[in-house]
């Protein structure tokens, strides 16, 4: 009797942590909600020597049906013209998924925040399926948001500033996980 009720004991605990185990084993293998790129010039391609940097962050909802994101960058040798996700790994350039920000002369999808500047700024939104646009030709269709997600959470987007100097781009980082969270 005592054997079957630390074997019914022993099976209670495993399964609460077969309950548990799964969260904790996402955040620990970097499956967090956080994502985050460090921006310069070298990081394009072909890499541009410029005296400016910058940085992405992005929390992406508990629901996973937005993220929110705070791009920021300074020190820009052009005009900041427009801000935007890449479907692209390092050292690739790829299609536009989602317009970070916006200017009067590269004007983006309607609520596109628009850029401060000229050369230095901050500006932060929200991202769903509204916003991404694509690329169809690299499989994110427009509103294709979860694929867009996968892709970021696999490396293989990249945030960027054009400016009048780097029309292509003046500053790049690829959007990675973040650890910790």
């Amino acid at each position: 009797m005592r054997t079957l009720r630390v074997a019914l004991l022993l099976a209670v605990v495993a399964g609460a942590f077969a309950i548990v185990a799964p969260g904790d084993a996402a955040r620990a293998d970097g499956e967090g909600r956080s994502l985050k790129a460090d921006l310069d010039g070298f990081e394009e391609p072909p890499a541009v020597s410029s005296t400016g940097s910058g940085e992405f962050r992005a929390k992406i909802s508990r629901d996973r049906s937005s993220f929110e994101y705070t791009l920021r960058y300074e020190d820009l040798e052009g005009t900041v013209t427009q801000a935007h996700i890449h479907v692209g790994q390092k050292g690739v350039n790829g299609g536009i998924s989602v317009w970070l920000c916006e200017t009067s002369t590269n004007p983006g999808p309607a609520d596109t925040p628009d850029c401060p500047g000229p050369n230095s700024g901050e500006v932060t939104g929200m991202v769903t399926a509204a916003q991404v646009i694509g690329p169809s030709g690299q499989g994110v269709a427009p509103g294709e948001f979860e694929e867009l997600l996968e892709a970021m959470r696999e490396g293989v987007t990249y945030a960027n500033v054009h400016s009048t100097r780097n029309p292509g781009g003046e500053i790049r980082g690829q959007i990675r996980r973040r650890g910790g969270d």
